[in-house]
């Protein structure tokens, strides 16, 4: 079952550091960075996540 509280922190950390929607964040970044700032936003949130101690269930 997913921890709802650490899906807040997670999407409230991630909204303070871009300035942005969650979901506008996502859209930008799969439509707009470069190949740095791809690579620099997975590490963040590969940083966040297991800072937050959230798995990620593929959903197939």
């Amino acid at each position: 079952m997913v921890d709802m509280e650490k899906v807040k922190a997670l999407t409230s950390i991630l909204e303070e550091r871009s300035g942005l929607d969650v979901r506008e964040a996502l859209v930008r970044f799969y439509n707009y960075l470069s190949n740095e700032e791809t690579r620099i936003f997975d590490k963040e949130t590969d940083y966040l996540l297991d800072t937050l101690g959230v798995e990620i269930e593929l959903p197939f």
